[in-house]
């Protein structure tokens, strides 16, 4: 074994340096007040309608309400979904307890929460102008993983972005820009309008965007946004309801002219069935004509999405990578296509399980669709709360939705999965839809049902299943074991994927994806038992100095939910030099003083000690490439 003296103080110069130069040296800058506004106190506040974009009753669109007195088990189900409250005007009903009587200091800046009446408003402060900013909050998104508040710009319509978000799972305030995995930028960027040009794609029903096109300073930036309803309600799935309420409610001969456009997903075809799903689960392209400005998207469900005049699914396997409407998206989001995709084509990015679901072979040429696993409605009450996280059929977090089709693999038993036939290693799921999907903090599975492969990890720098569960494991034991139980050809490796456990390499050496996929893995209690858990500690510790907001974040989360570890005083979301020492401080005593099982795999030498030396070298090789994660 090498001296480990300079080891080490490499490791901690470069984590260190990493650090402050990407995530804590920049300097803070007060958010700015959107074009043509400027800080308000309540009293100049407009009036919620005017504030938020309104809704409407169209042509042929009618609201959930209208659907309750004929279906009340459906809508009461639908109603205690997070589909209903991706977005919802703040009032007394719909305020959580985070924006009432609060204050808060996120990353170093104070926030303030006021109840006033029937009004919930926020001031903040900016200690470097010692300016104050008192707006009303009129909406939130989310409500799942996360609340994200809009506030009154002063603007019609034109909603602006709080610049802190709240973690639901953890009761915590982080700054918006922390939620995602993205390069950090070195200052607050307005997100006026945001809503009206993007989210409410996918967190309203049928919305039409409407920008004003004045060309005065301040019209520009303003919007007449109109949607049907706030939150993804019946007509979303169903199709506009309007003609369908008249056609049942007239005791009269209805006119002709009427046409009933409501659909049941589960009477379509398999080849529309998931289409209705398409709209906001898949990557896409929106042709941001006059038309769909003014009207609307003008798909419908029982439609195929291709019939669609203005929205384009884009794919990226080998058979689409030439597609010029992704080339044209790149172009336009200015993207890279590994911030959405795989260099298979897989899906990297949650949210999109539609496109990662037409990849599979099941779907291809078998009869799969999103309903084959996930149901909208839930109408026992006692199950809803479970039912509500991914609307999963009953029986569909185990094995019931492969074994429908693949009943042979029921009677192989161990023999396919060679685990034992009761632990985690023999659900279908574990292995064919790993976790290699991330967003929001966390990772999801693959919806490309897919068969572990170390010839694909190679090629796409995806973990296999294997090496997700197995994370003492190197690449070399993986392509071992696929060989000895399914034949698998053994693809060349390098010394370092022979000796290396693939955790390692992808945290230490890997780009920021690869690096999130690993500190979310080490929450897993499967994935614990699996691996064991004491010689996270100090890979956490270098997750918690990444440069990246989110990888910190996730580290610092898993170490705290793991037993008998030191306790530690650290803000993920902090700018301050004190928690970089601190955190350093604390790496630095993990690999002096912990012992652990010898583990050359894990750089873990015959004295119980990591490597110091070892780890710095990876790290020193690490993947920097600028990455912005289309969550």
């Amino acid at each position: 074994m090498r001296d480990q003296t300079t080891g080490k103080s490499q490791l901690i110069a470069f984590v260190l340096t990493a650090y402050c130069v990407i995530a804590g040296c920049k300097k803070p800058t007060a958010p700015s007040a959107a074009p043509g506004t400027t800080a308000k106190t309540s009293g100049a506040l407009t009036t919620l309608v005017s504030a938020i974009p309104l809704t409407v009753e169209d042509e042929h669109y009618i609201g959930s309400d209208a659907c309750q007195s004929c279906h009340a088990d459906q809508h009461q189900s639908w109603h205690a979904s997070y589909h209903r409250t991706m977005t919802q005007p703040i009032n007394p009903a719909t305020a959580p307890q985070a924006i009432i009587d609060n204050e808060v200091v996120v990353a170093g800046k104070k926030y303030r929460f006021d109840k006033k009446g029937d009004d919930f408003l926020v001031t903040r402060f900016d200690s470097f102008t010692r300016a104050e900013e008192e707006h009303r909050l009129v909406m939130m998104t989310g409500s799942h993983h996360m609340h994200v508040f809009w506030i009154d710009s002063g603007i019609e319509k034109t909603p602006d972005m709080l610049p802190i978000v709240f973690l639901l799972d953890q009761q915590k305030w982080i700054p918006r820009d922390s939620a995602f995995l993205r390069t950090p930028r070195p200052t607050y960027e307005s997100e006026n309008g945001r809503w009206n040009r993007v989210c409410c794609q996918c967190h309203s029903t049928h919305p039409k965007p409407n920008v004003k096109t004045d060309n005065s300073e301040e019209e520009q930036y303003s919007w007449n946004t109109e949607i049907v309803e706030f939150g993804i309600s019946c007509e979303a799935c169903h199709g506009p309801g309007k003609e369908h309420v008249a056609i049942h409610r007239s005791s009269d001969q209805v006119s002709p002219e009427l046409s009933d456009r409501v659909v049941d997903p589960m009477k379509l075809d398999v080849s529309v069935q998931s289409d209705m799903c398409a709209r906001c689960h898949s990557v896409g392209y929106v042709n941001n004509s006059d038309d769909y400005k003014e009207k609307g998207l003008d798909f419908r469900p029982g439609q195929s999405i291709s019939e669609s005049n203005y929205y384009q699914v884009l794919r990226a396997s080998p058979e689409h990578i030439g597609d010029p409407h992704l080339a044209k998206w790149l172009n336009k989001t200015n993207s890279d296509i590994s911030n959405s995709f795989w260099p298979d084509g897989q899906m990297r990015a949650t949210g999109r399980a539609y496109t990662g679901m037409i990849e599979s072979s099941c779907a291809k040429e078998g009869e799969m669709t999103c309903f084959s696993c996930h149901t909208m409605h839930q109408n026992d009450s006692s199950l809803q709360e479970e039912w509500k996280d991914d609307q999963l059929k009953p029986g569909m977090r185990g094995d019931a939705a492969c074994i429908d089709c693949h009943q042979e693999y029921v009677e192989m038993g161990s023999k396919h999965t060679h685990h034992p036939i009761e632990s985690s290693g023999s659900r279908c799921v574990n292995c064919h839809m790993p976790h290699t999907v991330y967003g929001l903090l966390k990772t999801v599975r693959s919806h490309t049902i897919s068969s572990p492969s170390v010839s694909t990890a190679i090629k796409t720098t995806r973990p296999t299943a294997c090496n997700l569960c197995h994370l003492d494991q190197t690449l070399e034991e993986t392509s071992q074991h696929l060989a000895k139980w399914y034949g698998h050809d053994q693809p060349e490796l390098t010394k370092i994927e022979k000796e290396t456990a693939v955790s390692v390499l992808h945290l230490l050496s890997g780009d920021a994806p690869q690096r999130a996929l690993q500190v979310a893995a080490m929450e897993r209690e499967m994935v614990r038992e699996a691996s064991g858990t004491q010689w996270m500690v100090p890979f956490l510790m270098v997750g918690m100095l990444d440069n990246h907001d989110a990888i910190r974040l996730i580290s610092e989360r898993a170490y705290r939910s793991l037993k008998n570890t030191p306790e530690i005083r650290f803000d993920p979301v902090s700018p301050g030099a004190s928690q970089r020492s601190y955190m350093k401080n604390q790496l630095d005593r993990a690999c002096d003083k912990t012992i652990l099982k010898p583990n050359s795999a894990l750089l873990i030498g015959e004295n119980g000690k990591i490597d110091t030396e070892q780890l710095t070298n990876l790290l020193l090789n690490r993947n920097q490439r600028a990455v912005n994660i289309q969550e």
